[in-house]
């Protein structure tokens, strides 16, 4: 079999966890962890695609500007 159904077991890449498809060479992506998922065995941390980050981003963002005094 070509595939293996881990994570990252497939020859063309790494996979995002969002939209379930390859990350390509070049593609902008956003490096995520997730404490449930330290070492990224359950598939959640690693490289995402970028727009599929976003979402994440936008929420925590404002939060980090709070705390840092800049919003």
């Amino acid at each position: 079999m070509a595939y293996d159904d881990v994570p990252g077991g497939d020859p063309r890449g790494r996979w995002c966890p969002k939209c379930q498809l390859p990350i390509r060479e070049g593609e902008p992506t956003t490096r995520m962890h997730f404490r449930e998922d330290p070492d990224g065995s359950r598939g959640l941390s690693g490289p995402w695609h970028g727009e599929c980050a976003r979402p994440y981003w936008d929420k925590i963002t404002p939060v980090l500007n709070r705390l840092r005094g800049l919003g």
